[in-house]
């Protein structure tokens, strides 16, 4: 018989935690969602409050914009024009309410959301945006950014690596057609993007991971050439 996964909260979270966890869950069960999943926002949530924790900020907006951040991603794997950022910041007042959160935090929660999506180039104001923007960041660096890479690009249909310039030495590299390719121009790059010392440092971290990873993915990849040259 099989088991039924069971998402347990960390601990201490309290009543309105709860009640916005299970809002998020209700949205990710039987969806699509390419490796975008509750478990992806409930570690993007933990990375939120260790980089809090060190850094300061509201770790009450932190887990609630945590929850939340990728609700909408659901609708954007149906639809590409919808960014999922901006739907997610509409989704969550409405669940925030219901949940009893305090309206005067709502704003921050939103705010956060919004500004979260790498691929907008936004840089956001408050510390709570910059640290839920750290932490989404974090979550597809290092082994578990190669496992969402490979995940979503398979549910894109991306090949996973250029056949003849896997290292992309005589052309531009392009993320949207291979995955190999979104390593070089994202992941690798993320250690920059961070705003906090802690998550940078983390992002470094992961990094050398990443790094080694790719190095005999294309050892891999080239041995065929590589032997027939010698």
């Amino acid at each position: 018989m099989e088991t039924k996964e069971v998402i347990n909260p960390p601990p201490g979270s309290g009543g309105k935690g709860m009640q916005i966890r299970e809002s998020a869950i209700k949205i990710f069960d039987g969806a699509a969602n390419a490796g975008h999943d509750i478990n992806h926002s409930l570690r993007v949530m933990d990375l939120c409050a260790h980089i809090c924790n060190i850094e300061g900020g509201d770790n009450e907006i932190l887990e609630a914009a945590a929850l939340l951040h990728d609700i909408g991603r659901c609708a954007q794997l149906k639809d590409p024009a919808v960014d999922h950022a901006t739907l997610s910041a509409q989704l969550a007042p409405d669940i925030l309410s219901n949940a009893g959160f305090p309206s005067q935090k709502v704003p921050a929660v939103v705010y956060a959301i919004k500004h979260h999506r790498y691929s907008s180039g936004l840089t956001p104001d408050t510390l709570e945006a910059r640290i839920l923007q750290d932490a989404d960041r974090l979550d597809i660096s290092g082994a578990l950014g190669v496992a969402m890479t490979f995940t979503y690009s398979g549910a894109m249909n991306r090949k996973l690596y250029h056949s003849s310039d896997p290292l992309a030495g005589h052309r531009q590299l392009d993320g949207d057609k291979y995955a190999l390719d979104h390593i070089l121009s994202k992941l690798i790059q993320l250690p920059r993007s961070m705003h906090t010392v802690t998550a940078r440092l983390m992002a470094e971290e992961r990094n050398r991971f990443l790094n080694g990873f790719v190095e005999q993915l294309v050892n891999e990849i080239t041995f065929t050439r590589r032997q027939a040259n010698e």
